[in-house]
């Protein structure tokens, strides 16, 4: 009797070691020295709301963020996700996967046709057939299919789409950012080298708030005070940028109509006049 209580108590006591096992298996331990709950759940901060009346001018930009920038790099890394960061990149791919926010077609900017996850890895996907020699048969040749598919780290730059206004309600000038687009370099499959940009899909940035909002960007100062992506775009802008277009009538971007240096005194011609509209207001 006293051998059988024995049995089944070894028993219970490997039952209870091999639940404990897996419970510590599938829960890897914090990385960090306190609970980090300031980021995650946190919801955007709301704009203030402008009436039509209210506005008392406006002009539309078109800008571009390079990643490969020192100020900006923190956008583009890291490539690989880690326990408490992913890239800008990343965060977009999984947020379209999830359906948490919609990507739209590129081929115009304004946010007319939705394109799904399924209709993104398409489009991102080569499938290509080449005829290789068979190491098993040597001097035949055989025919491998290939296929490669999207890599965030392909996308180094990223087009701005916002409003700068002034608001006469509240006297300032004020920014409003409508709409992301990724940018990726296209390479050459033959000898690899870079072909030029393809602009992948647009992003309607009021859909995207929740998501950036609960997503920390890396402070290279200060980890114990990151900003969210959406402090990074809508409140504190911290990135560099240059202007490719501003509102005109023939709708064109600078490099249509200007070439070389003249590119990029036109862009700060336009950056200049857009820091300027508030002063204007209230020159007299």
């Amino acid at each position: 009797m006293k051998t059988m209580k024995n049995v089944v108590l070894l028993l219970m006591v490997c039952f209870a070691f091999e639940s404990f096992a897996q419970v510590v298996e599938s829960t890897p331990p914090r990385d960090n020295f306190y609970e980090k709950e300031n980021t995650q759940g946190r919801k955007p901060r709301p704009f203030v709301y402008v009436r039509e009346a209210d506005v008392y001018m406006k002009q539309r930009v078109w800008r571009m963020v390079d990643f490969r920038e020192k100020m900006n790099q923190y956008f583009y890394y890291p490539i690989q996700p880690v326990q408490d960061r992913v890239s800008l990149m990343t965060m977009i791919t999984e947020g379209i996967q999830n359906g948490t926010i919609v990507a739209y077609d590129a081929l115009t900017d304004d946010f007319r046709k939705p394109m799904t996850y399924e209709e993104f890895t398409a489009q991102n996907t080569k499938i290509e057939e080449k005829e290789v020699e068979d190491l098993d048969n040597p001097g035949q040749m055989v025919t491998r299919t290939d296929t490669s598919s999207f890599k965030t780290e392909n996308v180094k730059m990223l087009r701005i789409k916002e409003d700068w206004f002034v608001d006469r309600q509240r006297g300032i000038r004020d920014i409003r950012i409508l709409g992301l687009c990724p940018v990726q370099q296209v390479f050459d499959d033959a000898s690899g080298e870079l072909k030029g940009t393809q602009s992948m899909f647009w992003l309607y940035y009021d859909n995207c708030r929740d998501l950036f909002a609960s997503t920390e960007s890396f402070n290279r100062h200060n980890s114990a005070q990151r900003l969210s992506y959406d402090d990074v775009f809508a409140w504190k802008r911290f990135f560099n940028s240059y202007i490719t277009k501003k509102d005109n009538q023939q709708d064109r971007q600078i490099n249509e109509y200007a070439t070389g240096t003249q590119i990029m005194l036109e862009a700060e011609r336009m950056k200049e006049e857009l820091f300027n509209l508030e002063h204007d207001l209230w020159e007299y």
